[in-house]
């Protein structure tokens, strides 16, 4: 992990713990609301390279009709294999420190067996302003999308295997 002053500056606004830590409080407040159990903490590395990787954001469908499973195996899903255990190990430092944040933050709790809740009186911003653009609420809703969708998938393994990552 660089030191911050050593980061590029997309790098330091891309990877930067916030964003990432409200990315992840979405997917799991996403994935918690439809399994209505608490999120696995491998979840965050599974959706943070989905949704950062913008030709993987933009070929998420837009409704949970589509199953995960189908969709991995359609032609938007398997372009978004390409690369991507490369992406979940390369960024799987920086959502250890937004998870370090978030927690210490209290957009997340962690359980005693290692999953993660949301804090329920934490309000994500809907809509852009001069401090957030367009395209970072769509990185906000693809991740809450995200937990929803893998909640429905099936077990957090199958999901995994569907991805091409082992844990």
């Amino acid at each position: 992990m660089k030191h911050w002053h050593k980061r590029s500056m997309e790098e330091a606004n891309l990877l930067n713990p916030a964003f990432l830590a409200v990315c992840i409080f979405q997917c799991v407040k996403g994935y918690g609301e439809t399994a209505r159990t608490n999120a696995p903490y491998v979840l965050p590395f599974l959706v943070t390279p989905l949704v950062l990787h913008k030709i993987t954001r933009e070929n998420i469908p837009r409704g949970v009709n589509t199953t995960f499973s189908t969709w991995i195996t359609q032609r938007q899903g398997v372009h978004a294999k390409i690369g991507y255990p490369e992406r979940t190990r390369s960024i799987a430092p920086y959502v250890k420190e937004a998870l370090a944040f978030a927690l210490a933050n209290q957009l997340l709790t962690s359980n005693s067996d290692g999953s993660f809740s949301t804090n329920q009186n934490v309000a994500i911003p809907s809509r852009s302003n001069d401090n957030i653009t367009d395209e970072i609420l769509e990185c906000f809703k693809k991740a809450h999308f995200c937990g929803r969708w893998l909640a429905r998938a099936g077990k957090i393994e199958t999901v995994m295997a569907l991805l091409g990552v082992k844990p």
